[in-house]
């Protein structure tokens, strides 16, 4: 049996050191993108739950319509609500396009889904989703 020449032996020792090192390197950067993609990924979802509670809730998106059909610049207005499991129906027949235009704007700065709006010269009339 010939003597292995200790060269060899430092050499391979150093190549499996170098690959090891670059091994770990690259292992490194991805647990700190992996690390990066949860943090993203657990903003996402408690934004979700945000809005999840804030856009789907039957009761406050409820309270919300009422507080604008009960406010006082449309109570003289003609307002038709209609509520069904799934979508409130409103309409409001005014002769002045201003109430028509504050209406509008009362509703499509609340957080509440639109699922049909048609608007008129003398109306409006809106499918709300709960």
């Amino acid at each position: 049996m010939n003597k292995l020449n200790p060269m060899y032996i430092l050499a391979l020792m150093i190549t499996v050191f170098i690959v090891s090192f670059v091994s770990v390197s690259n292992k490194k950067e991805e647990y700190k993108n992996s690390i990066q993609t949860y943090e993203n990924v657990k903003m996402k979802s408690k934004d979700f739950k945000e809005y999840k509670k804030t856009w789907f809730n039957k009761n406050q998106i409820r309270r919300k319509i009422d507080n604008i059909v009960r406010n006082s610049t449309f109570r003289k207005e003609k307002i038709l609500k209609v509520e069904n499991s799934n979508i409130i129906k409103l309409k409001i027949e005014s002769k002045n396009p201003r109430v028509l235009n504050k209406f509008l704007n009362k509703i499509l700065n609340e957080k509440l889904i639109l699922k049909k709006l048609d608007i008129q010269k003398r109306s409006i009339s809106m499918e709300i989703g709960i």
